[in-house]
């Protein structure tokens, strides 16, 4: 017997499941009663434990389609108040942890630290505005 049929056949088999799945994924997202083309809102993304939280409620509430729609819309609204929040108490425990380790240093090691945290924030502010994240830093070959 030949080897490569073997593994043909497993990845037929293993094509056919992909695609089985994804068309199953994507009639579940469907709402069932909805006929015809309906605009698809775009899922808000939710940590596993507020995913099971909603699909329990759903459920074992019973909710109507534009109950579960609200209650998304208040689990993502409260998701960007914790990440604003998030985001405003890592900016201040990280300029407290920079006056931290300046303490540290000499005053030449505090021209270099200078140096690195600009050229930090200058990394930073560019990937805000591309959207990107910021590549691993060069390493400086001497």
């Amino acid at each position: 017997m030949n080897t490569w049929k073997p593994i043909l056949a497993a990845l037929v088999i293993f094509a056919a499941g992909v695609v089985t799945g994804g068309l199953t994924v994507n009639l579940r997202k469907q709402p069932a009663h909805s006929k015809g083309t309906v605009a698809v809102k775009k899922p808000v993304a939710m940590p596993r434990e507020l995913r099971e939280l909603s699909r329990r409620m759903q459920a074992e509430l019973d909710l109507t389609p534009e109950q579960r729609e609200r209650i998304e819309a208040i689990i993502h609204d409260s998701q960007e108040r914790v990440k604003t929040l998030r985001d405003e108490i890592g900016q201040k425990e990280f300029r407290e942890m920079r006056q931290k380790i300046r303490s540290e240093l000499t005053p030449e090691q505090r021209k270099k630290f200078a140096e690195i945290m600009q050229r930090h924030d200058e990394r930073n502010k560019r990937d805000e505005r591309t959207g990107r994240p910021s590549p691993p830093p060069a390493e400086k070959t001497e």
